[in-house]
């Protein structure tokens, strides 16, 4: 039986964990991106300080990711959507901005969570500027990419090992884990039996799969035909799982007792709008999980300008704060915060860090790969990654359709 989370309601510091195994590895990915940080200094003549933003967690997140999506221009083929990732900033909350074209980068005037209209600069993540909302603090990327930008990122490779590669299994193994610890947060959060659950941007479908494993009914959404077609293969005609948009279930109002959004509130361009969306989805007294990288994680304290999370794709990063407010005035209650646990194994993390190449980690994950037995390596261990889990409800008394 797992054990109870321990849950931090918002305003409580929300801090590492781990436990044996765990504790070990949550060292090692510390130690590596202070070796990673350490090495920046030394490049760099000296240590550049991040801007003076206030509190301690907006100076962690003032890093840049060293990424290889677009170092080559654009891609030149039409996008087509890897079979683990949706692209829900593209397509889960609307293409296009009313008044910009597919090529125009997407200015937002005010902040789209309190409405201030000054900013300030935090970083630049491959010539897309990441600021700081002076009112509320949320930070967000500022212009928003173009559609044409984000189709381009969204490519066939955006994905972290092909089906046939080595890494997959491993992958696949540490998606499931995870999984099931967010499904034991659901059921300490009350999720009833038999309940009908809607993961949004579902992508292979691990989650919905270990969702069906204890009794679910499970429906999901994915934008990506590819991705669909092995959602259904890997639930072997369990459940359901809809290609397209939040507007397929647009119909089904009031109808599910969970929603997940799994790494997606992240990409999308009006929050609030679809987080609306996903209200209207659940019955009164339903529950939304929601995971999304945070501003206050010890990955991204740690590893500054380095920060993995810091991509072109993510255009808002929230903060407990920031979340729990957009989470508020989009008319959920309760909201819950946990630590950013996911279970993942050194082979999973290495394959990451060998999508997504940071300065000094890529060498230093490969040395530990090639002297730690494959038994460890491929075992996932629960951690405390660079995000961030909130639990919310619909209100009980909501008027139901």
């Amino acid at each position: 039986m797992a054990d109870r989370p321990d849950v931090r309601r918002v305003g409580d510091a929300v801090r590492g964990e781990g436990v044996g195994s765990g504790v070990r590895l949550s060292a090692v990915l510390l130690f590596v991106g202070k070796c990673a940080r350490a090495r920046g200094y030394l490049r760099s003549g000296g240590f550049q300080p991040p801007h003076a933003v206030g509190s301690a967690w907006e100076s962690a997140a003032l890093g840049a990711r060293k990424r290889t999506g677009l170092s080559n221009g654009p891609s030149t083929r039409p996008p087509t959507f890897c079979a683990t990732t949706s692209p829900p900033g593209l397509l889960l909350d609307g293409l296009s901005h009313p008044t910009a074209s597919s090529t125009q980068r997407l200015r937002l005037p005010a902040c789209p969570l309190c409405g201030g209209s000054t900013f300030r600069p935090v970083v630049t993540v491959e010539s897309h500027p990441v600021v700081r909302c002076r009112s509320c603090d949320l930070q967000l990327t500022n212009p928003q990419p173009s559609d044409t930008e984000l189709a381009a990122i969204y490519g066939p490779d955006y994905v972290l090992a092909a089906d046939d590669s080595p890494a997959h299994a491993v992958i696949v193994r540490s998606k499931r884990a995870t999984a099931d610890h967010y499904l034991d947060l659901l059921v300490h959060a009350g999720a009833p039996q038999g309940a009908k659950l809607l993961e949004i941007g579902c992508g292979a479908g691990n989650f919905l799969l270990q969702a069906t494993q204890r009794g679910y009914d499970v429906t999901g959404v994915e934008y990506s035909p590819y991705a669909c077609a092995r959602a259904r293969q890997t639930l072997g005609g369990v459940g359901r799982v809809l290609q397209g948009e939040i507007e397929v279930v647009a119909a089904e109002i009031g109808t599910y007792d969970i929603v997940v959004l799994c790494d997606v509130i992240e990409h999308v361009r009006q929050p609030a709008d679809f987080l609306r969306k996903v209200l209207t989805a659940l019955r009164p007294g339903g529950l939304l999980l929601v995971v999304t990288p945070s501003t206050a994680s010890w990955s991204a304290q740690v590893m500054g300008r380095r920060w993995m999370e810091l991509k072109p794709e993510h255009l808002f990063y929230f903060s407990p704060a920031t979340l729990t407010r957009q989470l508020n005035q989009t008319g959920f209650q309760d909201v819950a915060l946990h630590r950013g646990t996911k279970l993942l194994s050194l082979d999973y993390v290495t394959a990451h860090f060998e999508k997504y190449p940071v300065a000094g980690i890529r060498a230093t994950l490969r040395l530990l790969r090639a002297i730690v037995p494959a038994a460890w390596s491929q075992r996932p261990v629960r951690i405390v990654a660079s995000g961030i889990i909130a639990l919310a409800r619909k209100p009980a008394n909501a008027a139901r359709p």
